[in-house]
C-alpha cells in the first residue's frame, strides 16, 4: 500500500510524476498548464518538449499512454485532452502500469500526484482502489 502525504511533491527525493493528457501543441510540446504540470514545467523546463515527443512517439496526440517516465520525472495519463474530462479507466490503466514498474523497482520513491482530485473536487471511488494497490514506495501526494 502506498504512503499518502500532503505538501509539495517536487521537495521529496524520488521520481516525481504529475498528471498529464495527450494534447500536443503545435510546437510539438506536451501541453502542461495547471497545478503540478506547471510546477513541473518551471521545474524542469525540458519537461513538455521532453513528454511532447515521447507521447507522439509511442500512441499519437489524443492517444492513450498511460503511464511514462524519463529519469526523475514522470506523466500519469488522466484524460485524452488537456480540457476533457478525468475518465476512471484511463486513470486505472496508468496506475496498473506505474504498480508493475514500481514493484520491480523497490529501492526508487515514486512520488505521484493524485490521480483523482482536481481543484479540490471529489475523489473517485475507482481510483481511491487501485491506488491501493500501489506498492510502498509510491508516495501519493495532495497539497
Amino acid at each position: 500500500m502506498p504512503t499518502y502525504r500532503t505538501g509539495d511533491m517536487f521537495d521529496a527525493p524520488g521520481i516525481h510524476i504529475v498528471t498529464a493528457s495527450a494534447s500536443i501543441s503545435q510546437d510539438d510540446t506536451l501541453v502542461m498548464g495547471l497545478g503540478a504540470a506547471y510546477a513541473m514545467k518551471r521545474k524542469h523546463p525540458q519537461a513538455p518538449k521532453l513528454f511532447g515527443a515521447m507521447v507522439r512517439e509511442y500512441c499519437g496526440e489524443g492517444g492513450v499512454f498511460g503511464f511514462l517516465f524519463f529519469g526523475s520525472i514522470g506523466i500519469l495519463q488522466t484524460r485524452l485532452h488537456y480540457n476533457g474530462k478525468s475518465d476512471a479507466a484511463l486513470i486505472t490503466y496508468g496506475l496498473n502500469i506505474l504498480r508493475v514498474i514500481a514493484e520491480g523497482q523497490p529501492g526508487i520513491v515514486f512520488n505521484l500526484t493524485h490521480p483523482g482530485v482536481v481543484f479540490g473536487k471529489t475523489k473517485v471511488p475507482e481510483v481511491e482502489a487501485v491506488l491501493d494497490t500501489l506498492p510502498a514506495n509510491v508516495v501519493v501526494w495532495e497539497r
